[in-house]
Order: C-alpha cells, then structure tokens, then sequence
C-alpha cells in the first residue's frame, strides 16, 4: 500500500478511536478520555445541584433529555458556551429544552471556572424561562468562576474606568444583545460581573432573582427601589461606582429574601458564554446549531433561531470553537 495512503488510514483510524463518552441523569459528555469524561460528568451533576441550592434554594428535577457536553482539553484559552431554546406546550406553559454546552481550556481550569459558569447559564434558565439581559446572567455566571478569573474582571473594569470606556447603566440595562465592538463587549463582562457580585453582596441570591424578574415586569427605577430601596439606575450607578473606587471592598450580607414567582417569557435560541479575556486575538466562530429534538408535549413546531457571531467575544488563541458572540434571532 502506498506510504501516504497508510498514514491517512492511521489518522483516520486514531481520530475515529479518540475521545470517550459519559452519561449522567442529566449530562452526555464527550472528553478525550473516559476519566476526563466521568470527571466532567460528575462534577457537573455536583454542580448542577449545589448552584441550583445557591440560587433557587432547591435541586432541579431532571432535565427531559441530557445536556450534551463536549470538552477539548489543553493549554489553550478556557472558556464555554451553551445553547438552549425556550417555547411553550400545548397548555402554555414556558419550558427550557435543546441543552448543548462546549467547554475547552486546560483541565483545571475548565473544572473550577468553565464548567460552573456554564452550569450557572442553565439553572438561570430553568428559573427564568427566557433569555436574560446579557449583564445579569453574565455577571451572575462570572460569580463561581475560580477567584483569579474574578480577580482578571475587576482589573480590566479598572482600566476600563481609566479610559473613559465605561458603559452608563442605563445604557447596559437597556441593551439586548452583545455590542459589536470586541473592547465593549469586554467591559459588559466586567461591569456585569462587578455589578452582580455588588448586588449579590447587599442583598443575597434570592433578591437579585428578584430584582431581575421585577425588572422585566416593571422597569429597573422600580425594581432598584423595592429591592435594594435605590431610587433609579442613576442612584444605583453613583454608589456603584464608588464601591469601585474604593477597591470593591466587601460588603455585610443581609438576609435575603423569598423568591418571586416568574411567568414572563421568551422564545428561540439561547446562547451564553463564559467571559471574554483581555487581548485575546478575535477569529471567526462556527454557528451553534438549533436543538434536533423537543418534549413530545408540544403541539407545534418550535420557533428557533440561531445564534451567529457579528464579531467574537471570546476568542481563545486556539483554532477550535470559540464561546458566545454578539448574535441575531434568524425565524
């Protein structure tokens, strides 16, 4: 047999047997090994319920059909994305289904930071049942993230605030999907997270669901006056701000309190990713693709869209998949 016809059969016989496969109650992972696959797989289930208790205050009952998780481990830029669709049954009710995550970097840190921010994407939308502003779930994912990753966001919010490049409140509040500008997509990300983590600490858990569910019914001045008794966006922003200033000290914890009730809903596709990192080098980002299947109990088709990047958020210095872009609803 010819020389190079035995060195393509030997590639497409190691890449036809690389790679593992574990199943879980709620997750399908694909790893390169079977112990990355039921480490992954394990630690997910962990985490799946542990911040579903942070933040719900119960664990999740199981997922219709298993989060397919798909891991490239390997001293390359960490980082995730995960789509999901939202649409209603036959009786109107609002589900979250078509769960596809992708998790890369090394192995490490893709277990203390990528799996969990992840993870927080889909309890967030188990909750809410629609897709949240970019800032709130963003900033709320970054908040399990390993403390070096925390550490990165509030550095770059500083320089942020040194060139002038800051997104008003009022402005980040009001916007839907991600901006174009790969610098203005890195301050969301840091002032998102600053923001939650603020939030978080003056109130608990449990009151920033709230404040997130009351704004989308009533508006952010209501909202920050029922739960955090600030007057308006321009209240919060002031004593925001300041809180920076002084090094983002931390701050007395109150007791928090009981959920509300979430009825509002959206549909289509759903794709959250893990924080871009500073300088990194943009490149183009495959397209995700809808989910294949939905619970037998919906009467009608599922509207999907898809989410395509406009310009990359997180690009990774790798030559793979890259986490969530800006993106655009396609009917």
């Amino acid at each position: 047999m010819d020389a190079r016809l035995v060195r393509f059969a030997l590639i497409v016989s190691l890449f036809s047997s690389a790679g593992a496969v574990h199943k879980t109650p709620n997750f399908v992972v694909h790893a390169p090994t079977d112990a990355i696959a039921k480490q992954i797989g394990t630690l997910a289930e962990e985490y799946r319920d542990e911040l579903a208790v942070e933040w719900l205050g119960r664990k999740l009952p199981q997922w219709y059909k298993p989060c397919e998780i798909h891991v490239q481990v390997g001293e390359i830029g960490a980082g995730g994305a995960t789509s999901f669709a939202f649409d209603r049954d036959r009786k109107g009710e609002m589900h979250v289904f078509g769960w596809t995550m992708r998790i890369q970097g090394p192995l490490d840190r893709i277990c203390d930071s990528v799996l969990p921010h992840e993870v927080s994407h889909t309890i967030l939308a188990c909750h809410f049942r629609r897709p949240l502003p970019r800032w709130a779930d963003e900033g709320a994912a970054t908040l399990v993230e390993h403390d070096s990753e925390q550490r990165r966001q509030r550095r770059l919010l500083e320089e942020v605030l040194k060139t002038g490049r800051r997104i008003p409140l009022r402005k980040l509040f009001a916007m839907k999907e991600y901006p174009e500008d790969m610098r203005d997509v890195m301050t969301l990300y840091a002032e998102g997270y600053s923001l939650a983590d603020y939030l978080v600490q003056q109130g608990g858990k449990p009151r920033y669901l709230q404040f997130l569910d009351a704004a989308e019914r009533e508006g952010w001045d209501h909202a920050l006056q029922q739960h955090y008794r600030l007057g308006s966006v321009e209240n919060l922003e002031q004593r925001w701000n300041s809180w920076v200033l002084a090094g983002s000290p931390p701050l007395e914890l109150p007791e928090g309190s009981q959920l509300a009730d979430t009825t509002d809903a959206s549909r289509g596709i759903v794709v959250r990713g893990q924080s871009p990192e500073h300088g990194s080098r943009g490149s183009e980002a495959r397209p995700m693709r809808a989910p294949a299947a939905e619970p037998a109990e919906f009467s009608a088709p599922v509207r999907r869209g898809e989410s395509r990047p406009a310009a990359v958020v997180a690009a990774r210095e790798n030559e793979g998949w890259v986490p969530v872009s800006p993106s655009r609803r396609v009917p």
